[in-house]
């Protein structure tokens, strides 16, 4: 399984909102910004959440698409 990057770090809602995450559909491929190598997948849950799955280490230096 990968690395997933911190909620907070891609929250889109408040602090009041307390909705429980179930279900994540993959929205983007993150790619290496270099060789363009599939590094992980940005997920939206069902909250409007983002998280980035990594495929292995995380990595500083990508684009999504």
């Amino acid at each position: 399984m990968g690395r997933h990057q911190r909620h907070d770090q891609f929250d889109t809602f408040g602090k009041g909102d307390r909705k429980k995450r179930e279900q994540a559909r993959a929205i983007k491929r993150v790619r290496d910004r270099d060789t363009r190598e599939i590094v992980g997948y940005l997920y939206e849950w069902n909250t409007g959440q983002l998280n980035v799955m990594w495929t292995g280490d995380v990595r500083t230096n990508v684009v999504y698409e």
